[in-house]
């Protein structure tokens, strides 16, 4: 239809321009060429655009597809260009209209030593309406850079740089989180504690100064190490923070809450169930007080605390269920703050013996944080980033994480751009 329309468009204009009539013809021809062009052009952009969406796509999952064998010892760069390409396939990619490119980085490194891995995808676009007044064929071009974050093993994060104790972990609190490491970053003498009892089963811990173990059982301690950088620094963007949606309440029975921002002291009395709707929930100078007996759940929820006065308290008793969305401006990120806020303190003590207490990212860099002796639960998809922690004794419970790249290093492929 499109080189149809073409050409009825330029036999119109050009007999009008013959027209005897002579300034009124050309006229007329210029005005139906102008027409059908503009008709045309409207028509192919969005045959265009929906191309270029396709192209980008194919991009990030040929990216994606790729980073995921940059650590793998048996692939080449040929092999890896191979499973790129064979995913292109698959979202579309056709040699006739499209040409893809594989590249590794940094600059002069291959698998297995690279750590980046960019596809490109150029498609030529077809010309169908717009071929009236269109004599070449434009491109469109999508690149991906896919990359298999190293610290996406890094499960928790503890920020102080020079605090004495910035880690203590109690006696018989018990963690199980053998795909997890670590990292305390302060320098201090010592820089962590570990009490008789307490045991660590996790990957590695990596402590920037020294330790002092009173019997505690640790996975992979080393001390004067390498701390992985806080990758979560000022990438997170803070939503718009607008009038108070909700003041000051007291709260009991069962009560559904809803996103928007949250001003003023609220508290959870009694008991009672608290349901969160998916969505971002401000706090902004506020704090959630939830008592003994109360069960919080969310799925799809981001808590975001303006200031260091803002937070909530679990207090013991309290069972919860909080889940980060998996798609959107938040994905995986359950609780966060803005980076710079001045120190501040809380606990948090409620549980979930039996599913997930907490499930996403909590960014906190600015909080001393104690999980009290009656924390325990599950947290998939889990990463804690805070200034300090404490551990208090949970035995004979065991509180399970998995990081938020998954069960193994391999699966914590990430975009880039």
């Amino acid at each position: 239809m499109g080189p149809l329309w073409s050409f009825i468009c330029r036999r119109r204009s050009k007999a009008l321009l013959h027209n005897t009539r002579g300034a009124v013809g050309a006229t007329t021809a210029l005005t139906v060429a102008a027409l059908c062009g503009i008709i045309g052009l409207g028509a192919d952009v969005a045959v265009w655009y929906a191309n270029a969406h396709r192209v980008q796509t194919m991009a990030e999952t040929a990216a994606l597809s790729a980073g995921r064998l940059l650590t793998s010892s048996t692939q080449t760069s040929s092999t890896i260009t191979a499973v790129a390409e064979n995913d292109m396939t698959l979202n579309g990619y056709s040699s006739a209209s499209d040409t893809v490119s594989v590249a590794f980085g940094p600059s002069g490194k291959t698998p297995p030593n690279a750590t980046t891995v960019t596809v490109t995808v150029k498609r030529t676009l077809p010309l169908l309406f717009s071929g009236v007044f269109l004599h070449s064929k434009p491109v469109v071009s999508a690149s991906a850079t896919a990359t298999n974050n190293p610290g996406s093993s890094v499960c928790i994060y503890v920020l102080a740089a020079s605090a004495s104790q910035s880690l203590l972990v109690n006696s018989n609190f018990n963690l199980n989180a053998p795909n997890c490491e670590i990292d305390v970053a302060s320098t201090a003498s010592p820089a962590a504690i570990f009490d008789s009892g307490s045991t660590l089963t996790v990957k590695k811990t990596c402590v920037a100064g020294s330790v002092t173990n009173n019997g505690g059982t640790v996975g992979g301690l080393s001390t004067g190490c390498t701390v992985q950088a806080n990758p979560y620094k000022n990438t997170l963007t803070a939503p718009t923070v607008g009038s108070c949606t909700v003041n000051s309440a007291n709260y009991s029975g069962v009560v559904n809450l809803s996103p928007g921002t949250y001003c003023g002291n609220f508290n959870f009395n009694g008991t009672g169930t608290v349901n969160l709707a998916s969505g971002t929930y401000i706090f902004n100078g506020t704090t959630w007080n939830i008592n003994s007996g109360w069960t919080i759940t969310g799925t799809g929820v981001t808590l975001y605390f303006v200031n260091s006065s803002s937070y909530v308290q679990f207090n013991s008793g309290v069972t919860v269920s909080l889940t980060a969305p998996t798609t959107g401006t938040y994905a995986n990120v359950l609780m966060f703050e803005p980076d710079g806020l001045s120190t501040s303190s809380f606990a948090i003590d409620g549980s979930s013996s039996s599913g997930h207490a907490l499930q996403g990212l909590v960014y906190l860099p600015s909080r001393n944080i104690t999980f009290n002796s009656t924390y325990s639960g599950t947290a998939d998809q889990f990463t804690l980033v805070v200034n300090t922690l404490i551990f208090d004794s949970n035995s004979p419970n065991s509180w399970s994480i998995t990081p938020s790249g998954g069960s193994s290093s391999s699966s914590g492929v990430v975009l880039t751009n």
